[in-house]
Protein backbone atom coordinates (compact mmCIF):
# COMPACT_ATOMS: atom_id res chain seq x y z
CA UNK A 1 0.00 0.00 0.00
CA UNK A 2 1.23 3.78 -0.35
CA UNK A 3 2.34 5.55 2.09
CA UNK A 4 0.67 9.13 2.97
CA UNK A 5 2.72 12.06 2.37
CA UNK A 6 4.35 13.09 5.89
CA UNK A 7 2.75 16.35 5.58
CA UNK A 8 -1.17 15.54 6.10
CA UNK A 9 -1.53 16.51 9.81
CA UNK A 10 -3.19 13.80 12.17
CA UNK A 11 -5.15 15.64 13.68
CA UNK A 12 -7.64 16.64 11.11
CA UNK A 13 -8.91 13.92 9.02
CA UNK A 14 -9.22 14.64 5.00
CA UNK A 15 -12.84 13.49 5.59
CA UNK A 16 -15.35 11.97 8.16
CA UNK A 17 -17.77 9.14 6.93
CA UNK A 18 -21.13 8.70 9.11
CA UNK A 19 -22.18 4.99 8.71
CA UNK A 20 -20.49 2.01 7.92
CA UNK A 21 -22.90 0.39 5.31
CA UNK A 22 -22.44 -0.39 1.86
CA UNK A 23 -22.69 3.47 0.79
CA UNK A 24 -20.22 4.65 3.67
CA UNK A 25 -17.52 1.25 3.21
CA UNK A 26 -17.14 1.92 -0.26
CA UNK A 27 -16.35 5.88 0.12
CA UNK A 28 -13.82 5.23 2.31
CA UNK A 29 -12.37 2.54 0.16
CA UNK A 30 -12.08 4.97 -2.91
CA UNK A 31 -10.76 7.68 -0.76
CA UNK A 32 -7.97 5.74 0.65
CA UNK A 33 -6.45 5.16 -2.49
CA UNK A 34 -6.89 8.34 -3.22
CA UNK A 35 -4.72 8.72 -0.31
CA UNK A 36 -6.75 10.54 1.89
CA UNK A 37 -7.20 10.12 5.72
CA UNK A 38 -10.48 9.16 6.42
CA UNK A 39 -11.84 8.31 9.89
CA UNK A 40 -15.42 6.22 9.45
CA UNK A 41 -17.41 6.92 12.31
CA UNK A 42 -20.54 3.56 13.00
CA UNK A 43 -22.16 2.49 15.77
CA UNK A 44 -23.01 -1.09 14.08
CA UNK A 45 -26.50 -0.25 13.36
CA UNK A 46 -28.87 -0.02 10.65
CA UNK A 47 -29.95 -2.46 7.71
CA UNK A 48 -26.75 -3.99 7.33
CA UNK A 49 -26.45 -5.12 10.41
CA UNK A 50 -29.31 -7.38 10.57
CA UNK A 51 -29.20 -11.46 10.22
CA UNK A 52 -30.30 -11.56 6.49
CA UNK A 53 -28.57 -12.70 3.37
CA UNK A 54 -28.45 -10.58 0.01
CA UNK A 55 -28.94 -12.84 -3.18
CA UNK A 56 -28.58 -10.11 -6.16
CA UNK A 57 -25.38 -8.39 -5.46
CA UNK A 58 -22.82 -9.04 -8.30
CA UNK A 59 -20.10 -11.65 -7.48
CA UNK A 60 -21.65 -13.99 -5.23
CA UNK A 61 -23.23 -16.44 -6.69
CA UNK A 62 -24.61 -18.46 -3.38
CA UNK A 63 -25.56 -15.26 -2.35
CA UNK A 64 -23.79 -12.95 0.94
CA UNK A 65 -24.62 -12.35 4.57
CA UNK A 66 -24.86 -8.21 4.89
CA UNK A 67 -22.61 -8.67 8.00
CA UNK A 68 -20.34 -10.44 6.25
CA UNK A 69 -20.50 -7.91 3.20
CA UNK A 70 -19.86 -5.70 6.03
CA UNK A 71 -17.13 -7.59 7.60
CA UNK A 72 -15.28 -7.88 4.02
CA UNK A 73 -15.69 -3.62 2.76
CA UNK A 74 -14.35 -2.87 6.34
CA UNK A 75 -11.36 -4.77 5.65
CA UNK A 76 -11.33 -4.11 2.47
CA UNK A 77 -11.36 -0.06 3.60
CA UNK A 78 -8.37 -0.73 6.08
CA UNK A 79 -6.10 -1.97 3.67
CA UNK A 80 -6.01 1.49 2.18
CA UNK A 81 -5.39 3.00 5.31
CA UNK A 82 -9.12 4.16 6.36
CA UNK A 83 -9.60 4.24 10.26
CA UNK A 84 -12.50 3.28 12.22
CA UNK A 85 -14.32 4.30 15.46
CA UNK A 86 -17.34 2.34 16.67
CA UNK A 87 -19.32 4.94 18.21
CA UNK A 88 -22.36 7.05 17.24
CA UNK A 89 -22.54 10.61 16.20
CA UNK A 90 -24.73 12.62 18.25
CA UNK A 91 -23.93 16.35 16.73
CA UNK A 92 -22.08 17.84 14.02
CA UNK A 93 -21.32 21.46 13.67
CA UNK A 94 -18.67 23.60 11.51
CA UNK A 95 -16.23 25.53 12.76
CA UNK A 96 -14.87 29.05 11.85
CA UNK A 97 -12.12 27.81 10.11
CA UNK A 98 -14.61 25.71 7.81
CA UNK A 99 -13.42 22.15 9.50
CA UNK A 100 -16.07 19.83 10.10
CA UNK A 101 -16.37 18.30 14.12
CA UNK A 102 -18.05 15.23 15.20
CA UNK A 103 -19.23 15.06 18.91
CA UNK A 104 -19.12 11.73 19.84
CA UNK A 105 -19.23 9.74 23.17
CA UNK A 106 -15.16 8.94 22.29
CA UNK A 107 -14.83 12.59 21.93
CA UNK A 108 -14.76 14.85 19.17
CA UNK A 109 -13.17 14.29 15.46
CA UNK A 110 -12.50 16.79 13.31
CA UNK A 111 -12.30 16.99 9.27
CA UNK A 112 -12.39 18.74 6.20
CA UNK A 113 -15.17 17.04 4.82
CA UNK A 114 -17.90 15.14 6.03
CA UNK A 115 -19.64 12.04 3.71
CA UNK A 116 -22.92 11.26 5.32
CA UNK A 117 -24.06 7.94 5.05
CA UNK A 118 -26.62 7.59 8.18
CA UNK A 119 -29.23 5.68 6.17
CA UNK A 120 -32.97 5.29 7.30
CA UNK A 121 -34.75 3.09 10.19
CA UNK A 122 -37.45 1.14 8.99
CA UNK A 123 -40.63 0.81 10.81
CA UNK A 124 -41.73 -2.65 12.34
CA UNK A 125 -44.62 -3.74 13.78
CA UNK A 126 -45.67 -4.25 16.82
CA UNK A 127 -44.21 -7.08 18.04
CA UNK A 128 -42.33 -8.53 20.58
CA UNK A 129 -38.40 -9.38 20.31
CA UNK A 130 -39.15 -7.63 16.34
CA UNK A 131 -35.44 -7.16 16.18
CA UNK A 132 -34.93 -10.78 16.29
CA UNK A 133 -36.97 -11.96 13.63
CA UNK A 134 -35.28 -9.20 10.97
CA UNK A 135 -33.44 -11.15 7.82
CA UNK A 136 -35.06 -13.90 8.99
CA UNK A 137 -38.51 -14.05 8.62
CA UNK A 138 -39.44 -10.27 8.36
CA UNK A 139 -38.13 -8.36 5.60
CA UNK A 140 -38.98 -5.23 4.31
CA UNK A 141 -38.15 -4.76 0.43
CA UNK A 142 -39.78 -6.80 -2.23
CA UNK A 143 -37.22 -6.53 -4.44
CA UNK A 144 -34.33 -8.04 -2.04
CA UNK A 145 -36.52 -10.55 -0.31
CA UNK A 146 -39.52 -11.24 -2.19
CA UNK A 147 -38.02 -14.38 -3.91
CA UNK A 148 -37.92 -15.87 -0.56
CA UNK A 149 -41.84 -15.80 -0.35
CA UNK A 150 -42.13 -18.21 -3.81
CA UNK A 151 -45.12 -20.28 -2.63
CA UNK A 152 -45.14 -19.51 1.16
CA UNK A 153 -47.60 -17.79 3.23
CA UNK A 154 -46.88 -14.17 3.38
CA UNK A 155 -48.00 -11.69 5.80
CA UNK A 156 -47.82 -7.91 5.18
CA UNK A 157 -48.21 -5.37 7.44
CA UNK A 158 -49.08 -1.98 5.78
CA UNK A 159 -51.15 1.69 5.82
CA UNK A 160 -51.48 2.82 2.95
CA UNK A 161 -51.47 3.17 -0.91
CA UNK A 162 -48.16 1.96 -1.65
CA UNK A 163 -48.47 -0.54 1.05
CA UNK A 164 -51.28 -2.11 -1.15
CA UNK A 165 -49.75 -2.01 -3.96
CA UNK A 166 -46.53 -4.17 -2.88
CA UNK A 167 -48.83 -6.98 -1.37
CA UNK A 168 -50.63 -6.61 -4.79
CA UNK A 169 -46.91 -7.51 -6.56
CA UNK A 170 -46.14 -10.11 -3.80
CA UNK A 171 -48.81 -12.52 -6.12
CA UNK A 172 -46.03 -13.19 -8.31
CA UNK A 173 -44.70 -15.46 -6.18
CA UNK A 174 -47.32 -16.74 -3.57
CA UNK A 175 -51.01 -17.19 -3.76
CA UNK A 176 -51.59 -16.98 -0.27
CA UNK A 177 -50.99 -12.72 0.61
CA UNK A 178 -52.58 -11.01 3.41
CA UNK A 179 -52.77 -7.83 4.51
CA UNK A 180 -52.75 -6.85 7.85
CA UNK A 181 -53.76 -3.19 8.89
CA UNK A 182 -54.78 -1.23 11.71
CA UNK A 183 -58.15 1.06 11.34
CA UNK A 184 -56.70 3.89 13.10
CA UNK A 185 -53.69 4.55 10.99
CA UNK A 186 -55.41 3.15 7.48
CA UNK A 187 -54.50 5.91 4.66
CA UNK A 188 -55.32 3.33 2.12
CA UNK A 189 -57.79 4.52 -0.64
CA UNK A 190 -61.01 2.09 -1.39
CA UNK A 191 -59.77 1.74 -4.29
CA UNK A 192 -56.74 0.02 -3.44
CA UNK A 193 -58.67 -1.85 -0.95
CA UNK A 194 -61.02 -2.80 -3.65
CA UNK A 195 -58.07 -3.68 -5.89
CA UNK A 196 -56.47 -5.99 -2.82
CA UNK A 197 -60.17 -8.07 -2.73
CA UNK A 198 -59.97 -8.45 -6.61
CA UNK A 199 -56.66 -10.35 -6.61
CA UNK A 200 -57.74 -12.64 -3.75
CA UNK A 201 -55.68 -10.82 -1.44
CA UNK A 202 -57.42 -11.11 2.03
CA UNK A 203 -57.33 -8.67 4.18
CA UNK A 204 -57.59 -8.42 7.92
CA UNK A 205 -58.06 -5.75 10.66
CA UNK A 206 -55.80 -5.68 13.27
CA UNK A 207 -52.67 -4.98 15.58
CA UNK A 208 -50.29 -7.54 15.70
CA UNK A 209 -49.14 -8.21 19.29
CA UNK A 210 -47.17 -11.85 18.83
CA UNK A 211 -46.09 -14.48 16.40
CA UNK A 212 -46.07 -18.23 16.78
CA UNK A 213 -42.95 -20.05 16.13
CA UNK A 214 -39.67 -18.81 16.56
CA UNK A 215 -37.77 -16.27 14.40
CA UNK A 216 -36.28 -18.88 11.74
CA UNK A 217 -39.53 -20.64 11.66
CA UNK A 218 -42.91 -18.83 12.11
CA UNK A 219 -46.62 -20.54 11.51
CA UNK A 220 -48.71 -17.22 12.21
CA UNK A 221 -49.08 -13.88 13.46
CA UNK A 222 -50.83 -13.43 16.44
CA UNK A 223 -53.31 -10.21 16.82
CA UNK A 224 -54.48 -8.82 19.68
CA UNK A 225 -57.87 -9.89 19.86
CA UNK A 226 -56.55 -13.32 19.63
CA UNK A 227 -56.52 -14.34 15.41
CA UNK A 228 -53.73 -16.08 14.14
CA UNK A 229 -52.96 -15.13 10.76
CA UNK A 230 -51.25 -18.09 9.14
CA UNK A 231 -47.69 -17.02 7.75
CA UNK A 232 -44.48 -18.48 6.66
CA UNK A 233 -42.80 -14.81 6.04
CA UNK A 234 -43.81 -11.33 7.17
CA UNK A 235 -42.81 -8.16 5.25
CA UNK A 236 -43.20 -4.62 6.91
CA UNK A 237 -44.66 -2.08 4.41
CA UNK A 238 -44.77 0.56 7.04
CA UNK A 239 -42.15 2.75 5.86
CA UNK A 240 -38.50 4.12 7.14
CA UNK A 241 -37.19 7.29 8.28
CA UNK A 242 -34.44 8.90 7.23
CA UNK A 243 -31.16 9.59 9.94
CA UNK A 244 -31.18 13.38 9.33
CA UNK A 245 -30.55 14.54 12.15
CA UNK A 246 -26.51 15.14 11.34
CA UNK A 247 -27.82 16.50 8.25
CA UNK A 248 -29.37 19.58 9.72
CA UNK A 249 -27.35 20.17 12.27
CA UNK A 250 -25.18 21.04 9.61
CA UNK A 251 -27.85 23.43 7.59
CA UNK A 252 -27.85 20.70 4.95
CA UNK A 253 -31.13 21.01 2.78
CA UNK A 254 -33.55 17.78 3.15
CA UNK A 255 -36.50 17.40 1.34
CA UNK A 256 -40.26 17.28 2.70
CA UNK A 257 -39.71 13.71 3.45
CA UNK A 258 -36.49 14.28 4.97
CA UNK A 259 -34.25 12.66 3.03
CA UNK A 260 -30.94 14.92 1.78
CA UNK A 261 -31.17 16.32 -1.39
CA UNK A 262 -27.87 15.29 -3.59
CA UNK A 263 -26.99 15.47 -6.89
CA UNK A 264 -25.53 12.82 -9.13
CA UNK A 265 -22.34 13.65 -7.80
CA UNK A 266 -23.20 13.39 -4.61
CA UNK A 267 -23.12 17.27 -3.79
CA UNK A 268 -25.64 18.94 -0.78
CA UNK A 269 -26.88 22.48 -0.50
CA UNK A 270 -23.73 22.53 1.85
CA UNK A 271 -20.11 23.38 0.68
CA UNK A 272 -17.83 20.39 1.44
CA UNK A 273 -20.41 17.88 3.15
CA UNK A 274 -21.87 15.16 0.52
CA UNK A 275 -24.13 12.06 1.05
CA UNK A 276 -24.74 8.88 -0.17
CA UNK A 277 -26.90 5.77 0.63
CA UNK A 278 -30.79 5.49 1.49
CA UNK A 279 -30.32 8.73 3.35
CA UNK A 280 -30.39 10.82 -0.25
CA UNK A 281 -32.92 8.50 -1.86
CA UNK A 282 -31.25 9.20 -5.01
CA UNK A 283 -32.03 5.71 -6.59
CA UNK A 284 -33.89 2.60 -5.09
CA UNK A 285 -33.02 1.44 -1.51
CA UNK A 286 -30.07 -1.44 -2.79
CA UNK A 287 -27.01 -2.34 -1.68
CA UNK A 288 -25.77 -2.15 -5.21
CA UNK A 289 -26.86 1.34 -5.39
CA UNK A 290 -25.55 2.53 -2.44
CA UNK A 291 -22.36 1.37 -3.02
CA UNK A 292 -22.26 3.14 -6.74
CA UNK A 293 -23.48 6.43 -4.50
CA UNK A 294 -20.83 5.88 -1.98
CA UNK A 295 -18.07 5.66 -4.80
CA UNK A 296 -19.60 8.52 -6.57
CA UNK A 297 -19.24 10.40 -3.41
CA UNK A 298 -16.06 9.97 -2.54
CA UNK A 299 -14.71 10.96 -6.08
CA UNK A 300 -16.37 14.14 -5.55
CA UNK A 301 -15.42 14.65 -2.05
CA UNK A 302 -11.75 14.10 -3.51
CA UNK A 303 -12.00 16.67 -6.31
CA UNK A 304 -13.21 19.29 -3.58
CA UNK A 305 -10.15 18.60 -1.49
CA UNK A 306 -7.65 19.20 -4.41
CA UNK A 307 -5.60 22.54 -3.36
CA UNK A 308 -7.13 25.89 -4.52
CA UNK A 309 -10.71 24.67 -4.96
CA UNK A 310 -11.72 25.45 -2.22
CA UNK A 311 -11.18 29.28 -2.00
CA UNK A 312 -11.74 29.88 -5.71
CA UNK A 313 -14.50 27.30 -6.91
CA UNK A 314 -17.69 27.53 -7.11
CA UNK A 315 -20.41 26.00 -4.85
CA UNK A 316 -21.06 23.34 -6.91
CA UNK A 317 -18.71 22.55 -10.14
CA UNK A 318 -18.97 19.41 -11.86
CA UNK A 319 -15.63 17.45 -12.08
CA UNK A 320 -15.02 18.05 -15.12
CA UNK A 321 -14.91 21.93 -14.19
CA UNK A 322 -12.75 21.06 -10.98
CA UNK A 323 -10.43 18.94 -12.92
CA UNK A 324 -9.99 21.59 -15.82
CA UNK A 325 -9.35 23.92 -12.33
CA UNK A 326 -6.85 21.84 -11.24
CA UNK A 327 -4.81 21.66 -14.40
CA UNK A 328 -4.90 25.65 -15.12
CA UNK A 329 -3.55 26.05 -11.98
CA UNK A 330 -1.14 23.97 -12.21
Amino acid sequence: MPKRPPSVPQDVYDCLIVGGGPAGLSAAIYMGRFLRTVLVLDEGRGRSSFAQINDNYLGFPEGVAVKELRELGEKQAQRFGAQFSKTRVDKMRREPDQSFVAETPEGEFRGKTVVLCAGVRDIWPPLPDVLDYVGKTLFWCITCDGFRTLNKRVVCFGFDDEGATTACQFLLYSKEVTFVYDEKTLTCSKEKMSEMEGHKIKLVKGTPCGVDGTPEKIEAVVLQDGTRVPADIMFSLLGCLPNNKLALDLGVECSRGGYVKVDQEGYTSVSGVFCAGDLSRMHSHQVVAAAHEGAEAAQTCNYWLYSGFQREAPEHPTKPELAARVRSSG
